[in-house]
């Protein structure tokens, strides 16, 4: 429904979520892991990342999926293992999948971040690579 024909009490229109995944490539330009689990969380506190410590590892109440949140962006990281192994360090994380609910707020601290720890954005909707 356009703009200007909706009714008064009409919800406003929704922006839509935009969504990237973080990434680190080699010389060659072949994707290598962003890091263990416990390096990845260290490096995204610096940006005020952080999970909400619940579930029974602080990462979330779903089991294989470790959620982090920051302003204006959720970060999933896919747990193929049990984030307490390798001495605490977690498994190794190969990407991490971006929603930025807030794309003022978020896309900043994402270039941020990825500047700081030489990692990239994908867009999957554009095949772009930036950051």
């Amino acid at each position: 429904m356009p703009l200007a024909a909706r009714p008064a009490n009409y919800p406003p229109a929704m922006a839509k979520k935009r969504t990237v995944v973080l990434t680190r490539m080699d010389e060659q330009g072949h994707m290598v892991p962003l890091g263990s689990l416990r390096e990845v969380r260290n490096i995204m506190s610096r940006c005020n990342l952080a999970p909400d410590g619940s579930g029974p590892h602080g990462y979330g109440e779903r089991l294989g999926l470790a959620l982090l949140f920051g302003p204006g962006l959720v970060c999933e990281i896919a747990l193929q293992d049990d984030p307490a192994i390798n001495r605490g360090e977690g498994p190794e994380v190969g990407q991490v999948l971006v929603s930025m609910t807030d794309e003022d707020f978020g896309f900043p601290v994402l270039l941020r971040l990825c500047r700081q720890s030489k990692w990239k954005m994908l867009d999957p909707e554009t095949g772009r690579s930036f950051g």
